[in-house]
């Protein structure tokens, strides 16, 4: 850990250390003006059901979400859905094709996620300005390509919000929505033209910014 103070977010009591072994580390976080963070009681005992809701957390406590490894079915993926329904930006570190801990991070890149080349590039990405604070970006509905921002009504704006990295069909966008299914095919259809989704097979589609 360098200066600036470390957060963990437990699956778990905040009095509870899993995995055991990195009791160390805990107390290191504790020591240098860290801190502990949970939603769950103390003496909470870590069960699986719990790692996706404190993933929602470290998701949402992010600026942007990096993806180290993760591998094809892997909580980082659940992670990576979740900063997505609450617009944060996704990068991932390409691996060997032939490794399983890759195979995550390629798909969120096939999807549209950032590449993560080195830290200085994307320090350059994130517009870091001088004093390490970030540069606001509003880069969500802006097309590339002419320059020109893309404005959405409000129920474009529900179903983009809805969409990820992992396909979700014409049906789940429609009971999400808990809206028509002419105005929801209207919608997919605008934000298709516009290039923020896309359809990978039939009626069913991912985001693609």
């Amino acid at each position: 850990m360098g200066s600036t103070p470390t957060f963990a977010v437990l699956g778990s009591g905040v009095n509870v250390c899993y995995p055991k072994q990195n009791q160390g580390l805990y107390q290191d976080i504790l020591a240098k003006d860290g801190g502990i963070i949970s939603e769950f009681l103390p003496d909470t005992e870590p069960i699986p059901f719990y790692f996706p809701m404190r993933n929602r957390i470290i998701s949402g406590l992010s600026k942007v979400l990096l993806i180290m490894e993760a591998k094809e079915k892997s909580g980082s993926l659940i992670t990576a859905d979740m900063a997505l329904e609450q617009g944060k930006d996704i990068y991932a570190l390409p691996g060997p094709v032939d490794s399983s801990y890759s195979k995550g991070c390629h798909y969120l890149i096939k999807q549209g996620a950032g590449i993560l080349i080195s830290p200085h590039e994307l320090l350059q990405d994130l517009e870091v300005l001088a004093g390490g604070i970030f540069k606001e970006k509003s880069q969500r509905y802006e097309n590339c390509k002419n320059n020109k921002k893309i404005i959405l009504d409000n129920l474009q704006n529900m179903v983009y919000s809805l969409m990820c990295f992992t396909p979700k069909s014409i049906h789940q966008v429609i009971e999400e929505t808990d809206e028509p299914a002419d105005r929801v095919m209207n919608a997919l259809v605008s934000l298709e033209l516009e290039g923020l989704i896309k359809e990978v097979t039939k009626n069913y589609y991912v985001r693609s910014k």
